[in-house]
């Protein structure tokens, strides 16, 4: 299966999309509040990030081979404000 290179979107506030033919996906919390990922309707919350640790907590949809479409939604439970949102679409002109 062919894919996409790397696409990313920086979110600054609160985030709602569908994402036809994604391959994986990765949102990462760089805020120091917690964030909740809403995919298809099921809440998942992602803790704040730990300047201590050095790396962002994140919700990852790891890729299995397979393309599918889902409905996302990035919710700030607070003030800070900053995620980073990145995924690869299936492309079927590269097959």
């Amino acid at each position: 299966m062919e894919k996409t290179g790397l696409i990313s979107r920086n979110i600054g506030g609160d985030y709602k999309t569908e994402l036809k033919d994604i391959t994986s996906l990765t949102i990462s919390n760089y805020g120091s509040d917690p964030i909740t990922v809403v995919v298809n309707d099921v809440p998942r919350p992602v803790p704040a990030f730990n300047p201590e640790i050095g790396v962002p907590m994140s919700y990852n949809l790891p890729g299995d081979g397979t393309a599918c479409s889902l409905t996302i939604e990035i919710k700030f439970n607070g003030n800070s404000k900053y995620a980073i949102l990145d995924y690869r679409v299936y492309n079927p002109q590269a097959c």
